[in-house]
């Protein structure tokens, strides 16, 4: 009986093997030959993108800055990378993978507290769309970083995509994408007061994320070579600054150019411009590329001491 019991558990494990081998090369084909959405995003920003100003972030990112104006402005190529619900560890992550065959000449990195700098949230939720990349050039650190048992779950193909099935499928079937040749997703809709959910963090609530700031710090190391520029783009409710200490010093520190948008009056409460309180609309972001555009043109020299902030 011991002897049948050990064969039929040996039998599973084989076969979970089995499946989880070939669904993981069904995923990974999907993945590199999706037609839309995010992961064909994923796909080129991985393992094709060349550009010479490069945006990165959240959906901050993703939603406010427009790489057309920003091309027409300063000339070159330009595209957003920015991705939903992300932060600095992707975007060090991505950003360590687009320099093993190109090096942008600048970089702007739109700085979201919750996902830059500060604790709150699992980071273990950055992840998601590195776990592809395992075995790329630096990635496995960044893993080993955030959880020691994460080499071991990575044994897993499926694993690698469990959590990203669903849009996998949609991006590979369905060939309408939401995303724009040069990564910008505009959101072009009006003003929906539902959307606005103030957070009610006390400043003693805002202590910085160690694993966060030293990615961040990666970042600005990996960005030497290039143009490294530090934007803040505009929130509806506006933002208590004392968020941002942490990167208001390091940008003063390491001469680094910091622009934040949170609290300029011509968008604190403007609904004309946003979609919610965290995301611009398409006229919003065209306004504020348009504005930062004309900060960016005016960095003609490596003193960036002073900073320009709206309080």
């Amino acid at each position: 009986m011991m002897k049948k019991f050990i064969i039929k558990i040996c039998c599973f494990f084989l076969v979970v093997a089995v499946v989880d081998f070939f669904s993981g090369i069904v995923m990974r084909y999907m993945a590199e030959h999706a037609r839309s959405g995010f992961t064909h995003k994923d796909n080129y920003i991985c393992n094709q993108l060349k550009t010479d100003i490069l945006l990165c972030g959240s959906s901050r990112c993703v939603r406010h800055y427009n790489p057309r104006i920003i091309t027409d402005s300063l000339g070159g190529t330009c595209y957003n990378s920015g991705q939903d619900g992300n932060g600095i560890i992707l975007s060090y992550g991505r950003l360590l993978m687009i320099k093993e065959r190109y090096r942008p000449q600048m970089i702007i990195c739109d700085i979201n507290p919750e996902f830059d700098l500060l604790e709150g949230d699992d980071n273990h939720r950055y992840l998601t769309w590195l776990k592809s990349h395992y075995e790329r050039t630096g990635i496995a650190d960044i893993f080993s970083q955030i959880d020691t048992t994460e080499k071991f779950k990575m044994l897993s193909n499926l694993y690698r995509y469990n959590s990203r099935i669903i849009e996998l499928l949609s991006d590979y079937l369905i060939p309408v994408s939401k995303v724009r040749n040069d990564g910008f997703s505009p959101i072009d809709s009006k003003f929906d007061k539902t959307k606005i959910k103030r957070h009610s963090k006390i400043a003693s609530q805002y202590k910085v994320d160690s694993v966060k700031i030293d990615f961040l710090n990666r970042f600005i190391d990996e960005s030497k070579d290039c143009l490294l520029v530090f934007v803040v783009s505009p929130r509806w409710y506006g933002m208590d600054s004392r968020q941002l200490d942490y990167i208001v010093n390091i940008a003063k520190k390491r001469n680094i150019p910091f622009f934040n948008f949170s609290n300029n009056p011509k968008y604190v409460h403007n609904d004309k411009f946003f979609r919610d309180g965290n995301h611009l609309n398409a006229v919003g972001a065209d306004e504020f590329t348009k504005d930062l555009v004309s900060f960016l043109k005016n960095l003609n020299n490596r003193n960036y001491a002073k900073t320009n902030v709206y309080n």
